[in-house]
């Protein structure tokens, strides 16, 4: 009888504990205001399988149904949907230091404090000191006008020999989309570390760069379990962050030994800023600070321009009309120069 006494005693401790949490956490949700209406979740997946393949036309459905802010369940997550200008307005000016915080994929290969100490675009915290001081660098010494304004050159030369290429392939079938690509990365890279590394005519290491850049897009817009149920993240059942990490890896190896050389260079030497990398080690930032930057504005510079570029051409084709204004107008601004 003793034994069984035993058996049973740390089985009712724990559903006590069961019971007394079940009920705090009961407690605690009715003191929290309702969400927003929405469909009804379902259990686990929540709205998940009501989205479809067009999710911005499911929340269209959606808003004729609740109303112009819905709440939707995806797995574990809460996502609030405005879709009014009254409810965008409530959202991005009346409330917009409570909703600042961004949602950081769990395909990003580092945790969310080393994140907040190098990066910009995927910093959750967007008032901490450090990113305010990266922000500061950026919009004042590599985006402002004066910066911009030094930066043509760069931007025109691309232009030109990108011009001079497609000349030479007159009557051949060229891909615009990387020829485009090819232009924005350089053009980039020049910029930041006064180098070409692509150059127009395929070859390896351009193959091997636009694979890495792409393949680092579509890691980042790819469904993650991981995303709508936050405790797999460790696990990472998709091996999408094992990826990322090793992606990201390979990108920094493109430019690290460029990196040293610059900054043993500028402790031998006077060495004023000429680019991106001399602004980054003039305001003292380490190795990962610059690995993470180059990536974000790398990523960020060229696959969303070259999709926007290479459709743009394919609406010009198909759309003849347009196309003949387009080039009217060409004609009567490049007649002025």
């Amino acid at each position: 009888m003793a034994f069984i006494y035993l058996l049973l005693l740390p089985l009712s401790i724990t559903i006590l504990i069961v019971i007394s949490v079940s009920r705090f956490l009961s407690t605690a949700s009715k003191h929290k205001p309702p969400p927003p209406p929405g469909p009804k979740p379902w259990p686990i997946i929540g709205n998940l399988h009501q989205l479809g393949k067009q999710p911005h036309v499911s929340f269209q459905h959606f808003s004729q149904l609740y109303g112009p802010l819905i709440s939707l369940r995806l797995g574990s997550q809460l996502l609030i949907v405005a879709s009014s200008p009254a409810a965008a307005a409530e959202i991005l000016r009346t409330h917009d230091r409570r909703l600042s915080a961004r949602f950081i994929p769990a395909v990003m290969p580092y945790e969310t404090m080393e994140l907040e100490r190098k990066a910009i675009v995927w910093a959750s915290n967007c008032s901490n000191d450090q990113w305010k001081a990266l922000r500061a660098m950026c919009r004042n010494q590599i985006f402002s006008a004066k910066a911009i304004e030094s930066q043509a050159a760069v931007r025109e030369r691309k232009a030109a020999q990108m011009v001079e290429f497609l000349e030479g392939k007159l009557g051949e079938t060229v891909s615009i989309g990387e020829v485009v690509f090819a232009a924005i990365f350089d053009s980039l890279s020049n910029l930041m570390l006064s180098r070409d590394y692509i150059g127009f005519e395929s070859s390896e290491t351009a193959n091997r760069l636009k694979s890495l850049i792409r393949r680092l897009t579509e890691l980042g817009t790819c469904p993650n379990l991981a995303d709508f149920f936050p405790f797999l993240k460790k696990l990472d059942p998709q091996g999408l962050r094992r990826e990322a990490f090793r992606r990201c890896n390979e990108l920094y190896s493109v430019w690290q030994p460029y990196v040293k050389e610059r900054r043993e260079r500028r402790q031998r030497e006077q060495y004023g800023a000429q680019d991106f990398l001399d602004i980054f080690l003039e305001n003292g930032l380490d190795d990962d600070q610059i690995d993470w930057l180059s990536l974000e504005l790398f990523t960020a510079g060229t696959d969303t321009n070259t999709t926007t570029t290479e459709w743009a051409m394919t609406e010009l084709i198909r759309n003849k009309g347009a196309m003949d204004k387009l080039r009217e107008e060409l004609k009567s601004q490049l007649s002025s120069l």
